[in-house]
């Protein structure tokens, strides 16, 4: 829809099947329930009001209609988006989450939002162009460690909304946001290896990340690639040519470093000394969410692998990595040991609709359903008790923001036994549930890059 959003007070999406639905502009005023407007669907929609403090009005049932609720609740005054509620474990502004989250609210047509938090980040950004781990308000509240992926992440979500609104306006606001970023991410890339460096990327942890990681790296393409199509739109084309043509090359370098070819997998991280970290990661599926990879072969036996190392046999989801194989500190363990994650498990989720393996996809909702409070909030985790207690007492780093997790995570209750849900709810794992609706989230959408896999590869 080209128009502003502010224009239009209402619209309407159908909860059953969002994905499919025709959004309708209905004019100030509008209200109450109507028709899909989808060729061949009879679901009622739900009216979804934007006017003056952007009252959501509850109706019809699903996670998809509370996951929007809960990202727009998230939101506050300034436009940050916080990751959880103020009283919970992550009560800041997280770039990289909130980035997805502007997703699940362009699908929505809630654009407004979305260009808030954009404009939010303008003026929080450093001045060599980096966005940083997180934000107290108007305050950096940060590691010292540089988290390599955020800042292209942030590229990402803005072209996103963009692509979604339509609104060059809001594009050109946003234009030194994005020219800074990009010159980062270009900054930040090893002359002799090719790869962007990184200390943190997104398990936020320097043992096992520190050097050439892969989500770091495939989010860098990414956000290169749609800092060249928005220099082109507006007008910047010797930048939009040099930008893509360093997304070719980094690219070029991943397939070459971070590829091993006997196992026929991406590998999680390439050391400043040249080691390769092949233990499983989530993070493997990095190429495949930022869009970079659409070899189907890679992708299954990415996710047959890691449904192998990583998943939870007792009762579903994944874990991100393998506990004390490589990070040590019990710190990293927040929420407890033995943890799933319904992040992850939703992206497994898409990768299998993807695939067509339909029984596998339902066999991860199910576990996002079984994980998730009577109110229908997913959490960033769920771990067996005996997991939560040993993190309890190997804790090293109380304060104000673990003990509220742990207020809150010791109230809250799922429908998994003997399992305690963690920072619930989570947006970015809302925002998740969201995008598995969507067919066309340009996150996971068409790459642009024409360097084709290494017919290697797919053997």
């Amino acid at each position: 829809m080209a128009s502003d959003v502010r224009n239009h007070a209402s619209y309407e999406f159908c909860v059953q099947s969002p994905a499919a639905v025709e959004r309708i502009s209905l004019g100030k005023g509008s209200a109450g329930q109507a028709i899909c407007q989808t060729k061949g669907c009879s679901k009622k929609t739900l009216n979804y009001t934007l006017g003056t403090g952007y009252k959501f009005l509850p109706a019809g049932e699903g996670i998809t209609n509370k996951s929007i609720e809960i990202i727009c609740g998230l939101q506050e005054e300034d436009g940050g988006i916080l990751a959880t509620k103020r009283d919970d474990a992550y009560p800041f502004v997280y770039p990289r989450d909130a980035s997805m989250m502007t997703v699940a609210l362009n699908m929505y047509g809630l654009h407004d939002r979305s260009m808030r938090f954009y404009r939010y980040l303008l003026q929080v950004r450093r001045p060599q162009g980096e966005i940083y781990q997180r934000y107290n308000g108007a305050f950096p509240y940060v590691t010292r460690k540089i988290e390599a992926d955020v800042t292209p992440i942030v590229i990402q979500g803005i072209y996103d909304t963009y692509r979604s609104s339509e609104n060059r306006a809001f594009l050109e606001s946003v234009w030194e946001l994005v020219a800074d970023g990009a010159g980062f991410v270009v900054a930040g890339t090893d002359a002799v290896r090719g790869l962007v460096r990184t200390e943190n990327s997104i398990h936020e942890n320097q043992s096992l990340e520190e050097g050439f990681e892969i989500w770091a790296n495939s989010a860098s393409v990414k956000g290169l690639v749609d800092a060249s199509i928005i220099a082109t739109t507006l007008g910047h084309s010797e930048k939009a040519q040099r930008w893509l043509a360093d997304a070719r090359r980094l690219w070029s370098r991943i397939l070459e470093l971070l590829f091993d070819e006997e196992r026929g997998l991406f590998v999680k991280n390439l050391r400043p000394d040249g080691t390769r970290v092949s233990a499983p990661d989530v993070a493997q599926l990095a190429p495949f969410y930022f869009g970079l990879c659409h070899d189907e072969k890679i992708l299954g036996r990415t996710l047959g692998y890691l449904r192998e190392t990583l998943w939870n046999v007792e009762y579903g989801g994944l874990n991100r990595f393998r506990d004390f194989e490589i990070v040590k500190d019990w710190h990293w363990y927040t929420g407890g040991t033995g943890a799933s994650w319904p992040l992850f498990t939703l992206w497994m989720a898409r990768f299998y609709q993807q695939l067509g393996k339909v029984d596998l996809m339902e066999e991860c909702l199910r576990f996002i359903h079984g994980a998730s409070s009577p109110d229908m909030e997913i959490p960033e985790k769920i771990a067996p008790l005996k997991g939560y207690n040993e993190w309890r007492e190997n804790e090293t780093e109380y304060n104000g923001r673990v003990l509220n997790g742990i207020y809150r995570a010791e109230r809250t209750s799922i429908s998994i036994p003997g399992y305690v849900a963690w920072a619930c709810p989570l947006g970015w794992a809302h925002a998740e549930y969201v995008m598995l609706k969507r067919e066309d989230s340009s996150v996971a959408g068409e790459m642009l890059v024409d360097v084709p896999m290494d017919s290697r590869a797919s053997s």
